[in-house]
């Protein structure tokens, strides 16, 4: 079970530790340290405590730090195998303010410090040029600009860690930053499991419907308003529905743009799923017209889940399937294309099969947890061994 707030070892107590291995890695006893600003319901906080429970029950002595109490996965974060610390705050709820930080870090004196998010990073250029005992990681898994202090990060830390190769290629591209031997890719973990078969509901008419699903929250630049223009373009012959689950501030502008081209019985907007995986049971395809990603964790259970993608070329979205063979990847804005990818997959059933198939052939080779723990594995024993 989790100890709340408990902090291990100093740094003077721990060189007395017995040097174990552990349980699934091939290293010496470890110590590994997260820090988060908020466990908000994102893709990246699902990926920290995902990551961070993985490598716990493999037995890495794992922690993570979070600046602030009052998120959506803060009850999750408890529950879990590994060590959760939140800092005090007090009457100040800021995602930026994470007081005693560094000595919460050196009370717990891991040997690798992980940041996860922009404001995490931030906080780790702060301390990157600091002579210190452990190494640190800066992740970059964002589409958006960055600050300051995130570049500073990012060119000071001992390692970069990216979830794509596109985001890679942005280090250099974008930010100049041209650091071969201390960069690396590790996918996104599919956080769900898609191995036991989850029920799913029987359908409420006869006539088959051909069902597209888009799982991502409600901001501007996901774009589902402009899902909801193509999918009214559909030609009347095909019976279809679209769930857009979610929640965020375009919401209510996604609602009233199906009421105005009268589709709004067509499409379903249930609300943020803890579990969307009955929804991608019932769904026959995934679709997304996001303009700004990284490795979106929608596509990653998309395809674990067996569904064909259609999703415009942005970030690392064509690192998320086989183009051409688990899924269509649409140029930027072409949405007369989009729409013709749609209509193919919804009249050639056999395409979709096909698809479906090499959809999990695909997801179980890349963003299973082993695959996930093996590249931890590699990248831990470079930097502390």
């Amino acid at each position: 079970m989790l100890r709340l707030n408990y902090l291990p070892a100093t740094k003077t107590e721990r060189t007395h530790l017995p040097r174990r291995k552990s349980l699934s890695f091939n290293l010496p006893f470890m110590r590994v340290a997260f820090i988060q600003d908020h466990l908000r319901n994102g893709g990246t906080e699902n990926q920290t405590i995902h990551t961070a429970e993985s490598l716990a029950k493999a037995g890495i002595d794992t922690h993570l730090i979070v600046f602030r109490r009052g998120g959506v996965l803060d009850d999750k974060a408890t529950n879990s195998s590994f060590t959760l610390h939140f800092l005090k705050q007090g009457l100040l709820k800021t995602d930026w303010h994470a007081p005693r930080l560094a000595k919460t870090i050196d009370d717990i004196a891991p040997d690798i410090v992980i940041a996860m998010g922009k404001m995490a990073n931030c906080r780790l250029g702060l301390i990157s040029s600091k002579s210190r005992p452990y190494k640190l990681i800066s992740t970059f898994r964002t589409g958006k600009k960055i600050p300051f202090l995130y570049l500073k990060a990012l060119r000071q830390c001992d390692h970069i860690l990216a979830n794509s190769n596109e985001a890679l290629r942005r280090i250099h591209s974008t930010h100049k930053i041209n650091r071969p031997q201390n960069v690396s890719v590790i996918y996104n973990g599919c956080i769900r499991d898609f191995e036991t078969t989850i029920p799913t509901l029987q359908p409420s008419s006869s006539v088959p419907t051909f069902h597209m699903v888009c799982v991502s929250m409600f901001r501007p630049e996901k774009k589902q308003i402009n899902l909801i223009r193509i999918c009214s373009q559909l030609p009347p012959e095909i019976e279809w529905k679209l769930t857009l689950a979610g929640n965020g501030p375009c919401l209510v502008n996604c609602q009233r743009e199906a009421q105005t081209l009268g589709i709004a019985d067509r499409i379903e907007f249930p609300g943020l799923l803890k579990d969307p995986r009955s929804l991608y049971a019932q769904a026959d395809i995934a679709v997304h017209t996001s303009e700004r990603e990284s490795l979106p964790n929608f596509l990653v259970e998309a395809q674990m889940a067996g569904l064909p993608i259609v999703a415009y070329d942005t970030g690392g979205v064509g690192e998320c399937f086989i183009q051409a063979g688990s899924g269509f990847l649409i140029q930027m804005g072409d949405q007369l294309s989009f729409l013709n990818r749609i209509k193919e997959l919804a009249q050639n059933e056999p395409m979709r099969l096909q698809m479906s198939q090499a959809a999990q052939e695909y997801a179980h080779l890349h963003f299973t947890l082993q695959a996930q723990l093996q590249s931890y594995q590699k990248l831990f024993s470079k930097l502390v061994t």
